[in-house]
């Protein structure tokens, strides 16, 4: 079972993928600005942020619920691909935060549920990894498409590719889960170190794709610049999972890479060139992807007690407080100063107070794990 959901994921990530790999470069092509962007982004994260914390408390189909996750996905980017009027980009955005909970939560909750419990710094490696391998070759592919072909061609191709994981659907387990989580939060603590994960977290999955518009100009080199932070996500995915498991202690690796990750993000605030901008973007990605499978793997062993499905919940929760926070930061401070530069300065600096944060908070800090 578990083979056929990570096939399923597979399908659905090169879909997503290739669909999805130069919406930000498109849509800037296309007159939309820095500040529409991060407008964008904030819309998806409030709406599925709302999403999940007004969830009714109901039993929900896993195979229904991840079928309009992959709708929605589909049908986002479908309303981007030419904008007859500014209501439409917002309709998008608002489809594309459901996609998060909708899927995203609906799939790490199978991901995990199926998977062996003690392997679980191993499965957030493999987790992570797929997306990268995927990316180092369909999203310069995308770029040379869309390039030589032109975007409708390479869109047309990319929506075709959604059929797969649409009829894959039907072979994934189907099962009851509860998606409300208000139970939970009003009786755990407000989690600090995932509110940080999710600021840190968007600067890789939003801010490094925004600002990579000023360095890379065409779609090739745009979308072989992406393939080539793939190749070093890659490198660092399963890996370090895999020494987790083994050594049986994954605090060490847990602040070790979280310092580094958060780190990395600086030199990118004072890049000017393209060269500078890929090197110390590559070492970001390495760094950052070194560290996310012990973020996923602390979110598990935090909310150990209370199962996956509550779990998963909570942590899209609170980094969606976090991709908010972070990118209202940097919308207020570019507002303010028309400086992308400080924005991307202010923000790479508060997220490197996630390691003291997460010491603070007692993050494996009383615990051999």
């Amino acid at each position: 079972m578990f083979k056929r959901i990570y096939f399923f994921f597979f399908t659905f990530m090169a879909a997503s993928c290739f669909s999805g790999s130069l919406l930000v470069f498109w849509l800037f092509k296309n007159g939309i600005s820095f500040s529409g962007l991060i407008l964008f982004y904030m819309t998806t994260f409030f709406v599925a942020l709302m999403s999940i914390l007004f969830l009714p408390n109901k039993q929900r189909s896993s195979r229904r619920t991840i079928f309009l996750g992959v709708i929605f996905n589909l049908s986002y980017v479908i309303l981007l691909v030419k904008i007859f009027h500014p209501i439409q980009f917002y309709i998008a955005a608002i489809l594309s935060g459901l996609t998060i909970v909708y899927f995203w939560a609906t799939y790490n909750i199978m991901y995990f549920k199926y998977s062996n419990e003690n392997k679980r710094g191993l499965n957030s490696g493999v987790y992570f990894l797929l997306s990268p391998i995927i990316s180092i070759t369909l999203q310069p592919l995308a770029g040379f498409i869309a390039q030589k072909f032109g975007f409708y061609t390479m869109f047309s191709i990319g929506f075709s590719m959604y059929l797969i994981p649409l009829f894959l659907i039907r072979y994934l387990p189907d099962f009851k889960f509860n998606m409300s989580i208000k139970k939970e939060l009003n009786s755990l603590k407000f989690n600090w170190t995932l509110f940080f994960h999710g600021m840190s977290s968007r600067i890789n999955y939003s801010l490094i794709g925004i600002y990579t518009l000023y360095f890379m100009t065409t779609p090739l080199s745009f979308g072989s610049f992406f393939g080539y932070l793939s190749l070093m996500a890659a490198l660092a995915s399963v890996l370090n999972g895999y020494i987790s498991d083994r050594i049986k202690n994954r605090r060490y690796f847990f602040y070790l890479f979280s310092a580094l990750a958060v780190a990395s993000f600086i030199p990118l605030a004072f890049v000017t060139n393209p060269y500078y901008w890929s090197l110390f973007a590559g070492i970001n990605n390495l760094c950052f992807y070194l560290a996310s499978p012990f973020w996923l793997a602390y979110n598990l062993d935090y909310y150990k007690e209370i199962g996956v499905e509550k779990s998963m919940i909570l942590r899209e929760a609170y980094l969606n407080i976090g991709y908010f926070i972070n990118l209202l930061i940097v919308f207020i401070i570019f507002y303010f100063t028309s400086s992308t530069k400080i924005s991307l300065i202010v923000i790479s600096i508060i997220c490197c107070l996630l390691p003291i944060v997460s010491y603070m908070q007692g993050v494996y800090r009383n615990k051999n794990i």
